[in-house]
């Protein structure tokens, strides 16, 4: 991967992270790359970034970024940023950047997790959470054109830990992620899965009654953020472990 943006926006070189050197490059970078291999007309981008009052001097401060990219991205042997008659594209193959990689390994590690091969969605997994360095864009303003892209992404990144967590606990990894789920569900208190692994994952390691009470957290949190219930699944997980049951579902089948 040359161009990473899960994180502060940069280009690898050699092994080595480069920072454009100007904000406005840096941000320009982040964009290109959260729209990579589709043409940006040069009055979208200005309007990305400058909304509303661009300075006189837009398009040419556009093109002097454009300039800074190319230099770096040459410098990592990538085909790098192209004009055409519809704009300004990010060149990438699926692995050129960090936003593709990442998706192509969530989709990679689900499908293995559908078929049952849990130790390798789990190594497709943890690779694609991996990727992250921290939020997209760090460091730079994320222009409203792109702030759809960044929610999906940010979901795709929980929903890819939940995945992880889940297919870790088919392989009996029960112990260790208890203190790892007390700490999401302390993080993202209104996602529900990262709870209901928490109470199989109790369950599992023979906790029941901290199960029975992590459950019982739940129910509260739910009830004084949102006004609602614990949805069927948990509740029927939640059932299965006071009554000890032996035939309560396996932890990673919690979706």
């Amino acid at each position: 991967m040359a161009v990473l943006v899960l994180g502060r926006p940069v280009v690898r070189s050699g092994g080595v992270l480069r920072h454009p050197a100007r904000r406005m490059a840096r941000i320009l970078l982040g964009v290109l790359a959260l729209r990579a291999n589709r043409a940006l007309p040069l009055e979208w981008i200005i309007e990305a970034l400058w909304p509303g009052q661009p300075p006189a001097s837009a398009a040419s401060n556009v093109r002097t970024h454009l300039a800074e990219l190319r230099r770096l991205l040459s410098a990592a042997d990538q085909p790098g940023i192209v004009s055409s008659r519809d704009g300004y594209v990010l060149v990438a193959s699926p692995d050129g950047v960090d936003v593709t990689s990442f998706q192509r390994l969530l989709a990679e590690g689900r499908e293995l997790r559908g078929h049952g091969a849990h130790d390798a969605a789990a190594r497709s997994l943890a690779r694609a959470v991996g990727l992250w360095r921290g939020p997209v864009m760090a460091g730079v303003p994320v222009p409203e054109a792109v702030r759809p892209d960044v929610t999906m992404l940010d979901e795709q990144r929980i929903s890819a830990v939940e995945d992880l967590v889940g297919v870790r606990l088919a392989l009996g990894f029960h112990d260790e992620l208890v203190p790892v789920l007390a700490g999401l569900v302390v993080e993202y208190p209104l996602r529900e899965r990262f709870w209901r692994h928490l109470v199989a994952a109790l369950a599992a390691a023979g906790r029941r009654t901290e199960a029975v009470a992590v459950y019982q957290r739940l129910v509260r949190v739910l009830a004084a953020e949102l006004g609602v219930a614990p949805s069927r699944e948990t509740t029927e997980l939640f059932e299965a472990v006071r009554r000890n049951d032996a035939a309560a579902p396996e932890p990673g089948g919690c979706n």
